[in-house]
This record gives structure tokens, sequence and C-alpha cells, in this order.
């Protein structure tokens, strides 16, 4: 009998194992498979982020100077992608060691490859004297060293002795870092209270400013308007005085042409003084009046225009 039972104990064990056995091979079988699935899953969803870091600085250098130098809150690097996704990101932008402008944004990411730049969301660049442009986003070449928008940019120039600066607006961006030059193109518009409470309005095709200087210029058929008075030519120079944040005067040359409620003149160049609301005539100045014409070497507008003065006065007038 005790041999029976031995024997019916073996046999209960025997069936418990095999029940063990048949009942979760599933499991302990398919978990490596399972990890294998997972991890395709992952290298085949771009979403799906392999690492993070946070509270990333990076530096870019080329022939033992920075090229560019990176903060972010966070950053996520993808498979199969080469590029890191950034949170929160500030751009310093070098030339020889000192920095040329700023570039800050919600978001950005970098090319692991050409190490080339993009930031989106409120970005905001900033040079070192000052100019500030507000785009939707920007990207930067790591081979030409440019930052350059496709949106509409908002710029406002840094204040000078008189107050605020310069206010515009365009339809792109390019910035060249290695020259320190801005170039905004594209309807460009642009406006600035002067001392006396009045408003000078200038547009054009494009126009272009330097980081480092108050060089500024407008290119491309540049209209200004001064109230009532409107001038007309293919360039245009802000010209500041020396040592001193002060718009002295606009220059426009190349054939100017200038009109008023009751005149009309036409020049090789006019230059505009702010201060004085004064207009100077030059290269063979021409003014029409009333169906009176009067020329000179040089003419100038007083006044915004209300008095008028001729050297080496020329008139020819109609007779009535």
């Amino acid at each position: 009998m005790r041999k029976i039972t031995g024997i019916l104990f073996v046999v209960l064990i025997a069936a418990l194992f095999l029940e063990i056995l048949i009942g979760f091979p599933v499991h302990l079988e398919k978990e490596p498979e399972f990890q294998s699935e997972e991890k395709d899953k992952k290298s085949s969803e771009p979403t799906q982020a392999e690492q993070r870091m946070v509270g990333v600085h990076l530096v870019e250098s080329r022939e033992g100077n920075r090229d560019w130098e990176l903060y972010a809150e966070a950053a996520e690097g993808y498979e199969g992608k080469g590029t890191w996704e950034l949170t929160n990101v500030k751009v310093l932008f070098y030339k020889t060691e000192v920095i040329e402008f700023t570039v800050t944004g919600k978001s950005g990411s970098i090319d692991t490859k050409t190490r080339d730049l993009k930031i989106s969301g409120d970005v905001l660049t900033q040079s070192a004297n000052g100019y500030k442009f507000q785009t939707a986003a920007v990207s930067y070449s790591s081979v030409t060293r440019i930052i350059s928008s496709t949106q509409k940019v908002k710029m406002t120039g840094p204040p000078d002795a008189r107050g605020k600066g310069l206010i515009l607006t365009g339809g792109s961006m390019v910035t060249q870092v290695a020259d320190s030059l801005m170039l905004i193109r594209d309807k460009v518009e642009a406006s600035k209270q002067l001392n006396n409470g009045k408003k000078f309005i200038v547009r054009s095709g494009s126009a272009e400013f330097s980081g480092r200087s108050n060089h500024a210029r407008f290119l491309d058929k540049v209209s200004i308007e001064v109230d009532s008075l409107k001038m007309e030519g293919p360039e245009a120079k802000f010209e500041y005085k020396e040592g001193v944040d002060l718009l002295q005067s606009v220059l426009l040359q190349g054939g100017v042409k200038v009109s008023d409620t009751d005149k009309f003149a036409t020049s090789e160049s006019v230059r505009f003084d702010p201060a004085e609301n004064k207009f100077i005539f030059n290269g063979k100045p021409r003014v029409v009046q009333n169906n009176d014409e009067i020329t000179g070497e040089q003419i100038i507008f007083i006044d915004g225009g209300k008095k008028v003065r001729v050297e080496k006065i020329r008139a020819k007038v109609e007779k009535k």
C-alpha cells in the first residue's frame, strides 16, 4: 500500500511539474521577444526620444575660435534622425571670440552631422549694438555662418539721444555673422519719431544694418515721407554723428524726386536734416512751383519746405 501511495505521489508531483511547464512558458519564453518588439517600435517611432539631457550647454568651434555657444533647458535625441530637439534655447554667435548676435526661442534643433541649427517660437535675435529682430523662426547654416528667416520680421533699432529708435517691418531676414551685417528684404517699411513730434516713414525693397556701427542703408525704390513732403530715389543712407548715437541726416542719392502739395523738385541727391527739418538739394537741383522753375547750384527747403533758399539762382518765370 505504501508502495502504491508513493507511486501516486510521484505521479502527482510529475503532473504538477508538467502543468507548470506547460501553463507558463508563454510568458517566460516570450519575454525577450516582447522587449525586442518594443525596441523595434521605438526605432520606428521618431517621436519616441532615446536620450534625454537636462541643462544643456554646447560649444561649436572652428579654427580654434568659438562659432556658437548653446544653452537649453532640455534636449532629446532620436535614432535615425541625427538631430537633437531642444527646449527653451539661447545661442550666442561669435566673431573672433566676441559675441555678435544672441538668439533665443522656445524650441530648436541641432543637426548632429552638419551642426546646423533651427530655432522657433517667439524668436528674438539681438545684435551687439542693440538691434532687436522678432520673428517666428530662424535657421543657421554652419557653412555660410548665416542666420536667416523666411517669415515676417519686426525690427526695433537702438534708441538714440532723442528717444526711441527706428521701428521696421519686412518679409524676411538674412544675418551675416562673419560680416556683422543684417539684411531685411521684401516690402520694408520703417518709421521714426522726430524730436519735434513729427514722424517720417521709409519704404523700400530692402534695408541693411550693421551690428557694430550705426551704418544703415535702404535700397530698391526708396520713398521717404515727412508730413506732406515725399522723397523718392534708389538709395538712402542714415548718417549719425561720430561718437554719438544721434541721427544727423538722411541722404538720398542716385537721382531724387521730391514732391509737396505746391511744388516739385529733382536733383542728384537730397540730404534731410531731421533736427532742423531742412532739405538740401545738390547736383543739378531744380524746383517747379506754380509753373515757375528755379535752378541753381544748391537749393534748400527750410522748415519742411515752407521757405526755399537758392544758391546762385537761375529762374525761369512764366510770363502772364
